[in-house]
Protein backbone atom coordinates (compact mmCIF):
# COMPACT_ATOMS: atom_id res chain seq x y z
CA UNK A 1 0.00 0.00 0.00
CA UNK A 2 1.49 3.46 -0.77
CA UNK A 3 1.90 6.27 1.60
CA UNK A 4 -0.90 8.50 -0.56
CA UNK A 5 -3.40 5.37 -0.16
CA UNK A 6 -2.33 5.23 3.74
CA UNK A 7 -2.95 8.60 4.03
CA UNK A 8 -5.89 9.66 1.87
CA UNK A 9 -8.57 9.50 4.68
CA UNK A 10 -6.96 11.10 6.78
CA UNK A 11 -7.92 14.84 7.91
CA UNK A 12 -6.53 17.90 9.19
CA UNK A 13 -3.48 19.06 7.51
CA UNK A 14 -2.59 15.45 6.41
CA UNK A 15 -5.30 15.50 4.09
CA UNK A 16 -3.45 17.98 2.03
CA UNK A 17 -0.03 15.69 1.85
CA UNK A 18 -1.71 12.14 1.48
CA UNK A 19 1.72 11.18 0.07
CA UNK A 20 3.62 12.68 2.88
CA UNK A 21 4.95 10.57 6.20
CA UNK A 22 2.16 11.99 8.42
CA UNK A 23 5.09 13.07 11.37
CA UNK A 24 6.73 14.71 8.72
CA UNK A 25 3.84 16.40 8.19
CA UNK A 26 3.13 17.25 11.93
CA UNK A 27 6.60 18.32 12.51
CA UNK A 28 6.75 20.91 10.20
CA UNK A 29 2.91 22.03 10.44
CA UNK A 30 3.99 22.76 14.40
CA UNK A 31 6.82 24.82 13.63
CA UNK A 32 5.28 26.94 10.68
CA UNK A 33 2.42 27.33 13.53
CA UNK A 34 4.78 28.39 16.25
CA UNK A 35 6.83 31.17 13.78
CA UNK A 36 3.28 32.56 13.30
CA UNK A 37 2.69 31.71 9.79
CA UNK A 38 -0.55 32.07 8.60
CA UNK A 39 -3.24 28.75 8.01
CA UNK A 40 -4.28 29.47 4.47
CA UNK A 41 0.33 29.62 4.18
CA UNK A 42 1.05 26.63 5.79
CA UNK A 43 -1.91 25.14 3.31
CA UNK A 44 0.14 26.30 0.64
CA UNK A 45 3.66 25.08 1.47
CA UNK A 46 2.10 21.63 2.06
CA UNK A 47 0.47 21.26 -1.34
CA UNK A 48 3.92 22.36 -2.49
CA UNK A 49 5.59 19.42 -0.49
CA UNK A 50 2.86 16.91 -1.56
CA UNK A 51 3.23 17.91 -5.56
CA UNK A 52 7.22 17.44 -5.65
CA UNK A 53 6.99 14.08 -3.63
CA UNK A 54 3.94 12.86 -5.65
CA UNK A 55 5.40 13.97 -8.97
CA UNK A 56 8.96 12.97 -8.00
CA UNK A 57 8.66 9.57 -6.03
CA UNK A 58 11.00 11.08 -3.36
CA UNK A 59 10.32 11.15 0.51
CA UNK A 60 9.35 14.71 2.32
CA UNK A 61 13.03 14.03 4.02
CA UNK A 62 14.69 13.23 1.43
CA UNK A 63 13.55 15.95 -0.95
CA UNK A 64 13.22 18.89 2.05
CA UNK A 65 15.22 17.60 4.65
CA UNK A 66 14.21 17.56 8.49
CA UNK A 67 10.48 19.18 8.52
CA UNK A 68 12.07 21.59 11.28
CA UNK A 69 14.81 22.63 9.79
CA UNK A 70 12.72 23.16 6.35
CA UNK A 71 9.79 25.02 8.31
CA UNK A 72 12.37 27.48 9.52
CA UNK A 73 13.92 28.03 5.98
CA UNK A 74 10.65 29.68 5.06
CA UNK A 75 9.52 32.81 5.87
CA UNK A 76 8.05 33.69 9.48
CA UNK A 77 4.88 35.22 9.29
CA UNK A 78 3.82 38.44 12.04
CA UNK A 79 4.83 38.42 15.24
CA UNK A 80 3.13 36.20 17.41
CA UNK A 81 0.59 38.51 19.62
CA UNK A 82 -2.98 37.92 21.67
CA UNK A 83 -5.82 39.66 20.47
CA UNK A 84 -8.62 41.26 23.25
CA UNK A 85 -10.65 39.18 22.63
CA UNK A 86 -8.62 36.32 23.70
CA UNK A 87 -7.82 38.27 26.81
CA UNK A 88 -11.55 38.45 27.52
CA UNK A 89 -11.94 35.27 27.02
CA UNK A 90 -9.04 34.21 29.25
CA UNK A 91 -9.89 36.55 31.99
CA UNK A 92 -13.61 36.57 32.21
CA UNK A 93 -12.95 32.51 32.04
CA UNK A 94 -10.51 32.39 34.76
CA UNK A 95 -12.83 35.05 36.96
CA UNK A 96 -16.17 33.16 36.48
CA UNK A 97 -14.63 29.67 37.34
CA UNK A 98 -13.11 31.06 40.74
CA UNK A 99 -15.74 32.97 41.63
CA UNK A 100 -18.38 30.11 41.42
CA UNK A 101 -16.32 28.16 43.13
CA UNK A 102 -16.07 30.21 45.99
CA UNK A 103 -19.88 30.74 46.15
CA UNK A 104 -20.23 27.03 46.08
CA UNK A 105 -17.43 26.54 48.87
CA UNK A 106 -19.62 28.85 50.92
CA UNK A 107 -22.60 27.61 49.84
CA UNK A 108 -22.38 23.90 50.68
CA UNK A 109 -20.98 25.17 54.27
CA UNK A 110 -24.05 27.15 54.47
CA UNK A 111 -22.71 30.55 54.85
CA UNK A 112 -24.92 33.20 53.05
CA UNK A 113 -21.27 35.27 52.66
CA UNK A 114 -18.04 34.11 51.17
CA UNK A 115 -14.73 36.08 52.43
CA UNK A 116 -11.98 37.99 49.93
CA UNK A 117 -8.93 37.25 51.83
CA UNK A 118 -5.46 37.91 51.72
CA UNK A 119 -4.43 34.16 49.50
CA UNK A 120 -7.33 35.83 46.90
CA UNK A 121 -5.34 38.53 46.39
CA UNK A 122 -2.03 36.96 46.21
CA UNK A 123 -3.47 34.29 43.97
CA UNK A 124 -5.17 36.57 41.75
CA UNK A 125 -1.94 38.54 40.72
CA UNK A 126 -0.11 35.43 39.80
CA UNK A 127 -2.89 34.61 37.46
CA UNK A 128 -2.58 38.39 36.31
CA UNK A 129 1.01 37.71 36.05
CA UNK A 130 0.81 34.19 34.12
CA UNK A 131 -1.98 36.40 31.41
CA UNK A 132 1.03 38.92 30.95
CA UNK A 133 3.54 36.56 29.94
CA UNK A 134 1.03 34.99 27.95
CA UNK A 135 0.22 38.38 26.30
CA UNK A 136 3.83 39.31 25.86
CA UNK A 137 5.73 36.58 24.54
CA UNK A 138 3.19 33.68 23.41
CA UNK A 139 5.21 31.84 21.23
CA UNK A 140 7.57 31.74 23.56
CA UNK A 141 4.74 30.13 26.14
CA UNK A 142 3.94 27.68 23.22
CA UNK A 143 7.48 26.49 22.39
CA UNK A 144 7.47 25.27 25.96
CA UNK A 145 4.98 23.52 25.42
CA UNK A 146 5.75 21.86 22.67
CA UNK A 147 9.66 21.44 23.01
CA UNK A 148 9.69 20.82 26.45
CA UNK A 149 6.47 19.40 27.71
CA UNK A 150 8.13 18.44 31.16
CA UNK A 151 9.31 21.91 31.86
CA UNK A 152 6.03 23.36 30.75
CA UNK A 153 4.38 20.53 33.37
CA UNK A 154 6.60 21.21 36.18
CA UNK A 155 5.92 24.81 35.55
CA UNK A 156 2.21 24.54 35.89
CA UNK A 157 2.63 22.44 38.57
CA UNK A 158 4.28 24.79 40.70
CA UNK A 159 2.02 27.62 40.04
CA UNK A 160 -0.68 24.82 41.06
CA UNK A 161 1.43 24.64 44.17
CA UNK A 162 1.61 28.42 44.67
CA UNK A 163 -1.80 29.03 44.49
CA UNK A 164 -2.98 26.48 47.12
CA UNK A 165 0.30 27.65 49.73
CA UNK A 166 -0.88 31.27 49.17
CA UNK A 167 -4.87 30.24 49.96
CA UNK A 168 -3.86 28.01 52.89
CA UNK A 169 -0.82 30.31 54.04
CA UNK A 170 -2.32 33.76 53.93
CA UNK A 171 -6.09 32.75 54.72
CA UNK A 172 -6.89 36.01 56.66
CA UNK A 173 -10.31 37.26 56.22
CA UNK A 174 -10.41 40.84 54.32
CA UNK A 175 -13.79 41.25 53.49
CA UNK A 176 -17.35 39.54 53.18
CA UNK A 177 -19.52 39.28 50.08
CA UNK A 178 -22.60 37.87 49.72
CA UNK A 179 -23.13 34.43 48.07
CA UNK A 180 -25.68 34.56 46.08
CA UNK A 181 -24.11 38.11 43.93
CA UNK A 182 -20.75 36.51 43.49
CA UNK A 183 -22.33 33.27 41.95
CA UNK A 184 -24.04 35.38 39.67
CA UNK A 185 -21.56 37.86 38.49
CA UNK A 186 -19.34 34.51 38.21
CA UNK A 187 -21.99 32.69 35.79
CA UNK A 188 -22.48 35.71 34.05
CA UNK A 189 -18.64 35.83 33.04
CA UNK A 190 -18.25 32.33 32.30
CA UNK A 191 -21.52 32.64 29.80
CA UNK A 192 -20.05 36.34 28.06
CA UNK A 193 -16.39 34.10 27.80
CA UNK A 194 -18.02 31.15 25.87
CA UNK A 195 -19.74 33.63 24.15
CA UNK A 196 -16.57 35.67 22.80
CA UNK A 197 -15.45 32.14 21.68
CA UNK A 198 -18.47 31.06 19.81
CA UNK A 199 -18.53 34.33 17.96
CA UNK A 200 -14.93 33.80 16.97
CA UNK A 201 -14.91 33.46 13.35
CA UNK A 202 -10.73 34.12 12.74
CA UNK A 203 -9.54 31.09 10.86
CA UNK A 204 -7.21 28.47 12.30
CA UNK A 205 -8.05 25.77 10.15
CA UNK A 206 -5.10 24.58 7.77
CA UNK A 207 -6.20 25.20 4.09
CA UNK A 208 -5.23 24.15 0.60
CA UNK A 209 -5.00 26.24 -2.05
CA UNK A 210 -8.49 27.38 -3.17
CA UNK A 211 -10.12 26.69 0.07
CA UNK A 212 -12.01 29.64 2.00
CA UNK A 213 -10.52 30.06 5.22
CA UNK A 214 -12.42 28.30 8.00
CA UNK A 215 -12.42 28.01 11.91
CA UNK A 216 -12.03 24.64 12.98
CA UNK A 217 -15.52 23.35 14.81
CA UNK A 218 -13.33 21.61 17.44
CA UNK A 219 -11.30 24.63 18.43
CA UNK A 220 -14.69 26.31 18.63
CA UNK A 221 -16.26 23.30 20.62
CA UNK A 222 -13.28 23.26 22.86
CA UNK A 223 -13.09 27.36 23.68
CA UNK A 224 -16.59 27.55 24.17
CA UNK A 225 -17.31 24.61 26.61
CA UNK A 226 -13.56 24.96 28.68
CA UNK A 227 -14.40 27.07 31.63
CA UNK A 228 -17.63 26.05 32.23
CA UNK A 229 -16.81 22.34 32.28
CA UNK A 230 -13.65 22.88 34.15
CA UNK A 231 -16.08 25.38 37.02
CA UNK A 232 -18.29 21.76 37.27
CA UNK A 233 -15.63 19.66 38.03
CA UNK A 234 -14.56 22.17 40.62
CA UNK A 235 -17.71 22.33 42.40
CA UNK A 236 -18.00 18.16 42.24
CA UNK A 237 -14.68 18.19 43.40
CA UNK A 238 -16.06 20.33 46.69
CA UNK A 239 -18.99 18.69 46.75
CA UNK A 240 -18.28 14.71 46.81
CA UNK A 241 -16.31 14.97 49.62
CA UNK A 242 -19.57 16.26 51.66
CA UNK A 243 -21.58 14.04 51.27
CA UNK A 244 -19.52 10.78 53.49
CA UNK A 245 -18.75 13.96 56.04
Amino acid sequence: MTMGAKNDHLGGPERLAPHVDRAWVRSFVTEQNLRGVAPDRIGDHLATVESHVRESGEGAAEAFGDPVDYARALPAGAAGRVGTRTVLYLVLGLAGMLLVHRAAMAWLAEDTVTWVTAGDLVSLGLLGLGVVVLLVRPAAVLRVVVERPLVAWAGSVLILVALVVAQLALAAELAPLPVLPVAALGVVALATSSLLALRDEEPDEITGPGEAPRRSSVTRRVTVWLYPLLTVGLVLLAWVPTLFG
